[in-house]
């Protein structure tokens, strides 16, 4: 730098850079010039930082994966979104059914006093403890059917026990130990295990119909490509973006 310059060389590069990204500050670009015109080292500089600013800026675009296919398959069809409300309209009722079976079962006890016991346990206390199971049964319909939360805790709660229940209620009923007419108070929690299973099938999210965590075919073959492009470094949308140089702090 002659002697009689104002600016230091380094302060000049770094207004050269902050120009080319259209951060000078205001009065700063005349100082600059007046350097250049005294300094052939930043005039060096300012014509190579020009040329890797215009080779940035206007290389080729480098392929990307197309994710448009995989968004528009993670998105839940209307169609599909109109059956998953059907089926929870029909849990609800089957919720609503197994409360009021709850309720009955209460009331049912509560005129009997006494009577046979089995195991420590009175008629009513059974009544009891199959009104509590039936009303947990009404909850866990309801909670789904309402907030339209995933099954996939539900499902295997209820399914075991349809399926013991089915295996007993044969026995039962081949050892003439129970009336078939009982059976049907059944039939509720064995449509609610079908509910909870079918919005599964539609919406494949576990069942909240909303098909967000629904994994579109092609979607981790991309993300992989997408990553591969800088082996051991999380994916960078445009590196190219990235400001030529940094100011120091005044």
């Amino acid at each position: 730098m002659e002697r009689g310059n104002t600016m230091a060389c380094g302060d000049c590069q770094d207004a050269i850079s902050a120009r080319l990204d259209g951060e000078d500050l205001p009065g700063e670009s005349e100082q600059v010039d007046v350097h250049l015109e005294r300094c052939a080292g930043c005039r060096a500089f300012a014509g190579r930082a020009a040329q890797v600013t215009r080779l940035t800026r206007t290389r080729t675009v480098e392929p990307v994966p197309d994710l448009v296919a995989a968004v528009l398959a993670a998105a839940p069809a209307p169609v599909r979104l109109r059956r998953v409300g059907a089926v929870r309209l029909a849990l609800a009722a089957v919720g609503i059914g197994q409360f009021a079976l709850a309720v009955s079962g209460v009331l049912a006890g509560a005129d009997h006093h006494g009577g046979v016991e089995l195991a420590g346990a009175s008629v009513v206390h059974f009544s009891h403890e199959s009104s509590a199971w039936n009303l947990a049964l009404a909850v866990g319909f309801l909670w789904v059917a309402v907030s339209g939360a995933r099954t996939a805790g539900l499902v295997p709660v209820v399914g075991s026990f349809v399926g013991v229940l089915a295996v007993l209620s044969l026995l039962d009923v081949l050892g003439g130990r129970v009336d078939p007419s009982r059976l049907l108070t059944h039939g509720l929690v064995v449509a609610g295990f079908v509910l909870l299973v079918v919005p599964r099938r539609i919406s494949g999210d576990g069942g909240g119909g909303t098909g967000r965590s629904t994994a579109p075919p092609g979607r981790e073959g991309a993300r992989s490509a997408w990553a591969s492009r800088r082996p051991g470094r999380a994916p960078d949308v445009d590196s190219g973006l990235a400001p030529t140089a940094r100011r120091r702090a005044a």
